[in-house]
């Protein structure tokens, strides 16, 4: 873990498009300022493990039989596609060679 120390108004350069800046300092609580990308996503690492914790017990109702059966699912999809794109291709191919015979 890198620390620095920063007094109010100062800042960090995080990367090439990240600024974090301390706006100000009052009874032991820092305010941050951040300049990013709209993209970026920021969020106070309490939230982080909120979601964390709430997606374990999300996840963690879903029996073994549920999720197999999901993967046979998910594998069955993709070989249809995998079978779809290479018909494709066999009849690209004999329309080709029609073409040039």
């Amino acid at each position: 873990m890198l620390i620095l120390s920063r007094k109010q108004e100062e800042s960090v350069v995080i990367g090439n498009d990240i600024i974090l800046k301390v706006i100000s300092i009052d009874k032991g609580n820092v305010k941050l300022g951040f300049e990013a990308p709209p993209k970026t996503l920021i969020l106070r690492a309490e939230l982080t493990e909120a979601i964390k914790s709430e997606n374990t017990k999300a996840t963690g109702n879903v029996s073994k039989d549920i999720l197999s059966a999901l993967g046979v699912q998910l594998k069955n999809k993709r070989n249809k596609e995998i079978n779809a794109k290479d018909a494709f291709k066999k009849e690209q191919a004999k329309k080709n060679n029609n073409l040039h015979k």
